[in-house]
């Protein structure tokens, strides 16, 4: 189904995301110009592994699809979806496979891609074929969007290889309706946004293996880059708490909820900070409200748990922890 864009710098915004990219007609090979944004994100990853065999595969994938996908002046959606549907299966005939995965050189190696993987291989194989896409974010989660002539788009999910409608994302995703006022979700981004969500990708990697200092640099890079970026507060906030520094932690945390109150693990860690300040009545709010988000995990019922057993509430503080218990055996989170 196509949809108005409602956006009046979205032409402006498609013409930055692909300014300088696409071969001419005729021309029957990519040799590495110009540097896709996926080969750039694999500039950001050298440190991390990302090595001559990662580019390969990317340049493999454009000129399989130079062939296979080709290009047009204007499309109609029929077009465009048969279009996407031919790099969908040549990204799947690659033997590339969805699972979360925080970096696309590691992706490459492993045959396994998330979202953001997908959008930068459809975005890489676009700007070298001169392909109207660009890239969309929600709550963790990125997708691309087809941008016809006549103002109206199509979102394409690439982890499904299908169209889906905005409504999709709004209702799955639990998008509050103010992220999408203020612009936090649902927009297009430039490429410069783009760039920001694979510096928060570098930065939830360092996170992963507890190099939480080295992390901050990535999420304020991500932040300067993409102002609106909610997860990349949420993550620079997390780095901070573990880093004992609660008043910047506290900060990014209450910016990042600002930005979007619908995530859970927000409201958890800024109940952990208040657990650590004592201030336990708003403790017991942020873990309340991380519970109504998301019921399925444990921890903030355990956490209220230990409160009620500070303040000496016996009998309310075994029935917390006994819910806690609950819940870990029913989801194991």
């Amino acid at each position: 189904m196509r949809v108005l864009l409602i956006n009046a710098l979205t032409a402006a915004l498609l013409m930055q995301a692909q300014s300088g990219a696409g071969l001419q007609s005729g021309v029957a090979t990519y040799t590495g110009d110009p540097k896709t944004i996926a080969h750039e994100f694999l500039d950001l990853e050298k440190d991390f592994g990302a090595g001559r065999e990662d580019y390969a595969v990317i340049d493999r994938l454009i000129n399989k699809s130079i062939a296979v996908v080709g290009t047009r002046k204007s499309y109609s959606t029929d077009e465009a979806v048969q279009a996407l549907r031919s790099i969908d299966s040549l990204i799947r005939a690659e033997g590339f496979t969805f699972k979360n995965n925080l970096l696309l050189g590691k992706g490459l190696e492993l045959k396994t891609i998330d979202c953001d993987n997908y959008a930068a291989l459809y975005i890489a194989i676009a700007e070298v074929l001169k392909i109207p896409i660009v890239p969309v974010y929600a709550p963790n989660h990125s997708f691309i969007r087809f941008c016809f002539d006549d103002g109206t788009y199509l979102n394409w999910e690439t982890t499904q290889g299908m169209p889906r409608p905005d409504s999709y994302y709004i209702k799955s995703l639990r998008i509050p309706e103010e992220s999408m006022r203020s612009g936090v979700y649902m927009k297009i981004l430039t490429r410069r946004e783009f760039t920001a969500v694979e510096y928060n990708n570098i930065g939830a990697y360092l996170m992963s293996m507890r190099k939480f200092s080295d992390a901050v640099p990535y999420f304020s890079a991500a932040i300067q880059l993409y102002p609106l970026f909610s997860s990349a507060y949420h993550n620079r906030g997390t780095s901070y708490y573990a880093m004992k520094r609660l008043g910047e932690a506290l900060a990014d945390l209450r910016k990042a909820d600002g930005m979007d109150p619908s995530r859970a693990s927000t409201h958890n860690t800024l109940g952990d900070i208040y657990f650590d300040q004592k201030e336990y009545d708003r403790a017991v709010h942020e873990y309340t409200a991380s519970i109504r988000l998301d019921p399925t995990n444990y921890v903030p019922y355990n956490s209220i748990g230990l409160i009620m057993k500070i303040q000496k509430k016996d009998d309310l503080a075994k029935k917390w922890f006994d819910k806690s218990g609950e819940i870990r055996k029913i989801y194991g989170k």
